[in-house]
């Protein structure tokens, strides 16, 4: 996580599938409404997609479907018959993964301009990419990577999301002033500031609507991120089947974080994700 990484080959495979060959994942999701401002798909950025592979399925029991052939070669995990994120294969010069949440924006070519005008790297400019929609990938300021996005065929519903599935992202951001400036100016988002125990927390909101969560990067050491929550039955349970199956622990659950519902861990490859009981 200290080095940023090239997202190059990963944004290309996405677009680079033979026709036919592109999975038909995000058409499978959406409800023909928009939402703007919610995160609605994950993306898996792996140098190692077997050993993620298997430590998706491990954990969480998802299957992986791959499409394409070996030269252009993409994975969707799903959940039973649900489709839950995609998976590629990337270069990187630290060899660690990561997850990168796609926000949805009504118009991705627009936002993305605002982005590069407000200091950010833009990966990969919007493009339309069969049986997704139009996507740009984009490396804000601090170094946090994430996607903007315009489904094919609409957001998924606003609702609770189930066991085993993404709840949303946080940002761990090492300037939340400049990143809440930021994702003003690029989605639209108002901020709400709140108290997590003894943590500053913001609320990243579209008019009452919840989208995202940041708070001040606890590590000095590394980059601004964005980390993945996903919703689990049992913390603890799926924490030990995480670290059986390679998962490094960075956070265990404690009673002063969420009353103990939640862990951050590294998957096999290095990319961060949060686990949470979640029982609204």
């Amino acid at each position: 996580m200290k080095k940023l990484f090239s997202l190059l080959a990963f944004v290309g495979l996405l677009a680079a599938c033979t026709p036919g060959a592109a999975p038909p994942i995000l058409t499978e999701v959406g409800d023909a409404g928009y939402h703007p401002g919610r995160v609605v798909w994950y993306n898996l950025a792996s140098p190692n997609p077997d050993a993620s592979r298997v430590f998706y399925e491990t954990v969480f029991g998802w299957n992986t479907v791959p499409y394409g052939d070996d030269k252009k070669k993409i994975w969707v995990f799903r959940d039973g018959d649900q489709p839950v994120a995609l998976m590629a294969l990337y270069d990187s010069d630290n060899n660690s993964g990561e997850w990168i949440g796609a926000i949805s924006v009504p118009d991705v070519a627009e936002a993305t301009d605002a982005a590069k005008s407000q200091g950010a790297r833009i990966m990969r400019k919007p493009d339309q990419i069969e049986n997704q929609g139009t996507i740009s990938f984009v490396q804000d300021p601090q170094g946090a990577h994430f996607s903007l996005i315009k489904l094919a065929n609409g957001d998924p519903d606003v609702k609770v999301a189930p066991t085993n599935h993404f709840l949303g992202l946080e940002l761990w951001s090492n300037d939340p002033s400049q990143s809440q400036s930021f994702y003003k100016s690029v989605v639209g988002y108002e901020a709400a500031s709140t108290q997590q125990g003894s943590i500053d927390y913001t609320v990243f909101k579209m008019g009452d609507m919840n989208c995202a969560g940041m708070l001040q990067n606890p590590s000095t050491a590394v980059r601004s991120h964005w980390l993945p929550y996903i919703r689990v039955a049992d913390v603890n349970a799926t924490l030990a089947k995480a670290k059986t199956a390679g998962a490094k622990v960075l956070i265990e659950p404690n009673a002063s974080i969420r009353n103990g519902s939640v862990a951050v861990i590294l998957d096999p490859t290095g990319a961060p994700l949060a686990l949470q009981v979640y029982n609204p």
